[in-house]
């Protein structure tokens, strides 16, 4: 399923991504893809961080983003 999001950018703008063959609908989706991509691990990585912390040294960080890595890669 998809929905439709719009943004208003300047004329000149829109005039030079068509010269160079920019598709914008497809740049906005792999940026906005990569953002949350980022943000998702760091919010991972911080709940790793106080786990780690409350559990001390039984479990490595390492293994643990392993294990993570391992799980978003099987979805």
């Amino acid at each position: 399923m998809s929905t439709v999001v719009s943004a208003k950018i300047p004329e000149e703008l829109k005039k030079k991504a068509d010269k160079y063959g920019i598709q914008i609908g497809r740049l906005v989706r792999e940026v906005l893809e990569e953002k949350i991509r980022t943000m998702e691990n760091q919010m991972l990585s911080s709940q790793l961080d106080e786990i780690s912390s409350k559990i001390g040294s039984k479990i490595r960080r390492g293994d643990a983003i392993k294990a993570v890595r391992s799980s978003r890669d099987e979805r």
